[in-house]
C-alpha cells in the first residue's frame, strides 16, 4: 500500500526522471555510435591504402574485425558481428555514393 501511495503522489517526478534518463541514454548511445561510424570510415580508408584492389573481401573482413573489436564491450552485447557487417556495407555504399558526385543520391550503383 505504501508503494502505491508513493507512486500516486510522485508520479510526475517519476515520469520526468524516466524521460530524462531515457534521453541521456539515447544521447550517449547515439554519440558512441557516431564515433563507431567515424572510426569505421577511417579503417576503410586504411584498408584501401594497405591492401591491393584485388583483396576486396580481405579489406571488408579487416574493417569488420577491427571495428567490432574496438567497440565497447557493452555495445558488443547488443550488436553482433553480423550486424556490424551490414552496417559497414551500408556505410561503404554511402561513402562511395558521396564520392562519385559529392551527393548522397544513389547514383553510384
Amino acid at each position: 500500500m505504501m508503494i502505491i501511495d508513493f507512486l500516486c503522489e510522485n508520479w510526475l517526478i517519476i515520469l520526468i526522471s524516466i524521460l530524462v534518463l531515457t534521453y541521456i541514454i539515447y544521447l550517449s548511445v547515439n554519440k558512441r555510435w557516431t564515433k563507431v561510424r567515424e572510426f569505421a570510415y577511417r579503417v576503410m580508408l586504411l584498408a584501401e591504402r594497405t591492401f591491393s584492389d584485388d583483396d576486396g573481401q580481405m579489406k571488408f573482413d579487416f574493417v569488420v574485425r577491427i571495428v567490432y573489436k574496438s567497440m565497447p564491450s557493452w555495445m558488443q552485447l547488443f550488436i553482433s558481428q553480423e550486424n556490424i557487417k551490414r552496417f559497414i556495407q551500408t556505410w561503404y555504399e554511402i561513402a562511395k555514393d558521396f564520392l562519385d558526385d559529392g551527393e548522397i543520391n544513389s547514383s553510384f550503383k
